[in-house]
This record gives C-alpha cells, sequence and structure tokens, in this order.
C-alpha cells in the first residue's frame, strides 16, 4: 500500500488534521507523512482527492453473508468484497447462517475465512441456543474465539428472565448485546406495515406497537440492571420517542436504524415488488421523517446497511413468500447522502460509521495520524451517479435501487495493507 492522496480534506475528530486540506502519504500500510506539497516516491501511486474526503475506514454494524449454510446468495469473501466496495473496513457478521454461529468452533471459521482481505470481519455469537431465546448461548468461549457481540439476529427474545441474564453475563465478560426490538406475537406471519397505505394495498401490517413495546421492555430491564443495551430494527416514530427519553434519563442504551428506512416508505410496496420486502417493513412518511431527525441529532447512534443477500427463487416469487432483506453494501452512502439530503455533517457522519461502532463493541478506533496503520475511506460528497449492476461485487443482487440515481460515492478504501479502488 504506497499512496499519496493530494488535496483531500481529513474527516476526523479526533486527529490534529481534522477539518484541513492536505496531502497523504501512505506508505507500507501505514500514514507516512501528513502535510503540504507532499511527493511521491517511487512506485506511490498518486491520486487526486480535490473536493474528495479522508475519513478513518467505515464499520458496518450488521451485515449478512450466509456462509456457511446459503453460499449461492453470498460467501464470507464476496461479502467481503461487497463491504469493500461500499466503503466499509470492518463489519459485524450476524450469526443467522445455517447452522448458526454458536461455538467457538463456527467463530474460528469465519476468521478463518475472513483472513488476509482488506475488510475486518467481526463475528457476532447467538445469544440463545439456536436462537429459540430459551437457553443462553456459550458466549465467553465464542468471545475467547473472536466475538464481539451477541445477538439472535432478527429475533427478539420474548422471555424476559433470559434477556435480563444474557445482558448481565454479556456484561461481566465485558461484551456487547444486540437486541432485536419485535414482539412476533403481533408480527408473525405478517409481510409489511399496518398503515393506511398498506391496508388499501390489502396487506395484513405489522402494528408499530410491537416495536415500541420490545423497546420499552428492554429499557425497563436497562434500568432495573444497569447494563447496556444496542437497540436494532428501530423504524418507528414512536420508538425514537422512546429512545430519546430514555437517554435524557442517562440510561446505557444505543440505538441503530436500517439505511433504507431512512430512504423508503410503505408507499413503495404499490406496486408488489418483492424488492421491498424487508424487516421491520417500510414505514409511513412520517416515521421515516422521525429517523432522519434522530440521525442527524444524535438520538440513533448508528445506521447499518443491514446487507441481506436473497437469490432469485427466495425473492422473485408472490410477496407473500419471498423473503425478508435486501444488499445495501455498494448503494450505502449514496443511499444515505441522497435520503439526508446534505443534512449530515461530515462529523455527524463520523460519529455514525465510525467512532460508535468502534465504541459500542469496544474495538479501537481508526485514526489519521502519521505512522498510525492506513485504515480509511475516501469519498465524495457531492459526485452523482447512477448505481448499476456492474457496482455490485455481492453474488445477489435483492436491490431496488438499481438504476437510481444517488449523490455521494465512495472512491477507495484501505486497510490490512490494501487498496480497492471502487468502480
Amino acid at each position: 500500500m504506497n499512496l499519496l492522496i493530494k488535496n483531500v480534506q481529513v474527516n476526523d475528530p479526533a486527529s490534529a488534521f481534522h477539518g484541513k486540506v492536505l496531502d497523504v502519504l501512505i506508505q507500507d500500510g501505514k500514514y507516512h507523512s501528513i502535510g503540504k506539497s507532499l511527493k511521491e516516491g517511487k512506485g506511490d501511486e498518486v491520486v487526486d482527492g480535490t473536493d474528495c474526503i479522508l475519513s478513518p475506514g467505515w464499520f458496518d454494524m450488521r451485515v449478512s453473508f450466509k456462509e456457511p449454510g446459503e453460499e449461492q446468495k453470498e460467501t464470507i469473501r464476496t461479502g467481503q468484497d461487497a463491504a469493500a466496495a461500499g466503503g466499509f473496513t470492518g463489519v459485524l457478521l450476524m450469526p443467522s447462517t445455517n447452522p448458526p454461529l454458536q461455538t467457538n468452533a463456527d467463530i474460528s471459521f469465519v476468521k478463518r475465512q475472513a483472513a488476509n482481505h482488506l475488510v475486518d470481519v467481526i463475528p457476532a455469537g447467538v445469544l440463545t441456543e439456536k436462537r429459540e431465546g430459551k437457553e443462553l448461548s456459550g458466549m465467553y468461549d465464542m468471545q475467547l474465539a473472536g466475538a464481539r457481540a451477541f445477538t439472535d439476529d432478527k429475533r427478539s427474545i420474548n422471555d424476559s428472565g433470559v434477556m435480563l441474564r444474557a445482558m448481565q453475563y454479556a456484561a461481566n465478560i465485558g461484551s456487547s448485546v444486540i437486541a432485536y426490538t419485535d414482539d412476533p406475537g403481533l408480527t408473525n406471519k405478517l409481510q409489511a406495515n399496518e398503515s393506511p397505505a398498506t391496508t388499501v394495498l390489502g396487506f395484513k401490517g405489522m402494528p408499530s406497537i410491537a416495536e415500541e413495546i420490545s423497546v420499552q421492555r428492554n429499557l425497563s430491564l436497562v434500568a432495573y440492571s444497569g447494563h447496556p443495551v444496542h437497540l436494532s430494527g428501530i423504524s418507528t416514530k414512536e420508538a425514537v420517542e422512546i429512545i430519546r427519553e430514555a437517554k435524557k434519563k442517562k440510561l446505557p442504551v444505543t440505538a441503530e436504524v436500517y439505511v433504507y428506512h431512512l430512504a423508503l416508505e410503505d408507499g413503495a410496496l404499490e406496486t408488489f415488488d418483492s424488492l421491498y420486502k424487508v424487516k421491520p417493513p417500510l414505514r409511513s412518511a412520517d416515521d421515516l421523517k422521525a429517523l432522519q431527525k434522530a440521525v442527524i441529532d444524535g438520538t440513533i447512534d448508528v445506521v447499518c446497511s443491514d446487507h441481506c443477500p436473497e437469490d432469485p427463487e427466495s425473492k422473485d416469487v408472490e410477496f407473500d413468500y419471498a423473503a425478508f432483506g435486501m444488499i445495501g453494501l455498494e448503494s450505502f452512502y449514496g443511499v444515505l447522502n441522497t435520503a439526508l439530503k446534505g443534512k449530515l455533517t461530515e462529523d455527524r457522519l463520523y460519529q455514525l460509521l465510525v467512532k460508535s461502532p468502534c465504541e459500542i463493541l469496544k474495538m479501537d478506533i481508526p485514526s489519521i495520524q502519521e505512522k498510525e496503520a492506513a485504515n480509511f475511506t475516501l469519498y465524495h460528497p457531492k459526485k452523482e451517479w447512477t448505481f448499476e449492476k456492474s457496482n455490485l461485487k455481492s453474488l445477489s443482487a435483492n436491490t431496488p435501487f438499481l438504476g437510481k440515481k444517488l449523490v455521494g460515492k465512495v472512491l477507495m478504501t484501505g486497510n490490512n495493507s490494501q487498496l480497492n479502488f471502487c468502480n
């Protein structure tokens, strides 16, 4: 990794170079020099960073790569390639594979498969055995093998006693609990949001109260125990308000939203296109506005892709029978930046994609400093482009954003002494 980026703005509040337009020289995988009018050495590649921004490498806190079990949808390697193309140098891998990641051997398998790549893959282990919500998993053994968080992915734990013990045990070993916010008794076997728009279309809807009940229950356990929890799948304005009030009370809670909930609303289902079938479902325009506001004002800590590859056999079927989920890595920044229409400051983007994920997962925060390892994302916040199949590194193409014009593009990622130029 020998590279000179000229005239680039540094976006790293932890660095003395933050906000300055400088040259950045990277040699042998480290930031060699940062300053004005630097000259390249022999073999250095030179990139013009005019109007571009250099950030510490972004981290996505929710991806599914489908290996082991459904490698035809995505392997760990193709998922890493997709992540690098989308601007991410690290990802948290969900454990909902087949079989799920629930032993130290499972975690070790992921670490081996992901080795020697630009993108760091951090596995999450299951919170309960077989993701059934009944018995706690062997968290400590998985942690020793490399797991940094525990979650049952998109299965909420209904038994409050189990959830409390999970929070207590994870806190004792210094790990993170990620709780999906849903009450399946109110949403099981349903397909879309409960709203006037979806009722007209004939859908039996998932009520937003299912999410709010789950959020409130988990926050009550946080208040009782004093142990932190990270809430995933926030999609309603009511849930946002509950979290906002909890933060005012200084409860140790963090929360994430999925990028498509900031860009799409349930009216998109009028075409009955299964590409729009996601979980939680697309919500109303009011919910979308509340989520956008919460991302901007800091109520929401993290935005993630919820990258969920599906093959045509799982998606190109009637809406009722289609799998939930869409891919989101390669289009992530363009979708986020376009949806928020310039309201997202670069400092806030750093919080959402660098600082908060690392703090929640108790990882070192990368920084743009001389002599430090070069872990970075180079992007152009005003570049207009059309998201095409040629941009995909994923094995799957289940996204409604193909063919859409977006504003904001990732140009390059670098990590582990490797570079990736994004097409």
